[in-house]
């Protein structure tokens, strides 16, 4: 295609919705470049077809433009925070990982980047680098950064999860850990303070509530025997939430191990801080995900949310938001 303006032959490119296309079926005639350039420099009317533009069609195709051609692209982690990066600077996805570790702290052995639902590898089956080219990403690309600080194999047995928590400086309440474990996108089972055990479950249990008033402490301990789950249970989250305060941040000094019972020095499986959710009712702190080689990651989430306990309505939505990137795993 010839741009009617500046005669040089560009390939021709679709106009997005609400543009000067919704108007003009011929106005691909003119390159983009020409055309924004145009419309910003002269009136609101079509080069071809003269048909008048509003004020807002035109600033909506501007821009339209000036995002596409901004060169930067985003990274997203599974709280929602975005990291803004230029593609000028980064070429492969190397660099990505190092950027990142600069931007996040977090390091790159514990990266997953995923893109259009496939996993970004260092390198290609030739051996040579990965470019951020070679995955299809360009201009306002949003990439998947999952954070994966620990793998779990097979033969390792108990997974606990310990919680304490101290009152809050006026009276007594409760900050419950949760698992909810799901099959596919359904919820197969939920251990909580109501739901501590299951009869034809043997191999998971929650403590419940074990409050001490004397020194105004509380403790959840969640206990799973990983092996023994059904083939089919695919993901675990565990979860924070107030029961009756507003926000987490109510409670003195909260805290949590994640561990393999089995493992002598009791190396903690998740780093998240809880001080991060501390103005928020819930948190889904991390789940632990089944690999199809059967072996687990555990993944750090750290999505906030509303909900708790008594309504996990909210907390559950998020979930089903979060499975998203699952089959890429």
């Amino acid at each position: 295609m010839k741009c009617g303006q500046c005669q040089v032959i560009k390939p021709s490119k679709e106009f997005p919705d609400k543009s000067v296309s919704s108007k003009c079926e011929h106005a691909t005639s003119w390159c983009l470049e020409c055309l924004v350039s145009y419309l910003r420099e002269t009136q609101h009317r079509c080069p071809i077809c003269e048909v008048e533009l509003t004020e807002q069609e035109v600033n909506n195709f501007c821009l339209f433009w000036d995002d596409a051609n901004s060169g930067v692209f985003f990274v997203v982690l599974l709280n929602g925070k975005k990291i803004t990066l230029k593609l000028s600077e980064i070429t492969t996805v190397k660099a990505l990982k190092y950027a990142l570790k600069d931007a996040t702290n977090i390091d790159i052995m514990k990266q997953k980047l995923i893109y259009n639902d496939m996993e970004l590898n260092d390198f290609q089956d030739d051996s040579t680098n990965s470019t951020l080219e070679n995955y299809g990403i360009h201009a306002n690309s949003n990439i998947q950064l999952i954070i994966v600080p620990y793998s779990i194999t097979q033969d390792q047995g108990w997974l606990t999860f310990d919680l304490y928590w101290g009152y809050p400086h006026s009276g007594q309440d409760f900050l419950d850990g949760t698992c909810l474990i799901y099959v596919g996108d359904k919820l197969w089972r939920k251990y909580d303070y109501k739901s501590t055990y299951y009869p034809d479950i043997p191999y998971i249990k929650h403590s419940g509530d074990v409050m001490d008033n004397t020194n105004a402490n509380g403790c959840h301990k969640i206990t799973i025997k990983l092996d023994a789950l059904p083939n089919e249970v695919g993901q675990l989250y565990f979860i924070l939430s107030s029961r009756r305060s507003p926000t987490i941040g109510h409670f003195r000094n909260p805290n949590f191990k994640l561990y393999d019972e089995a493992n002598p020095d009791r190396r903690e499986l998740c780093d998240y801080n809880i001080e991060q959710a501390k103005n928020s009712q819930a948190v889904i702190m991390c789940l632990i995900n089944r690999l199809n080689n059967g072996m687990w990651q555990v993944i750090e989430v750290g999505k906030t949310s509303s909900g708790n306990a008594e309504d996990y309505g909210p907390i559950v939505e998020n979930i089903r938001r979060l499975m998203c990137f699952n089959k890429t795993l």
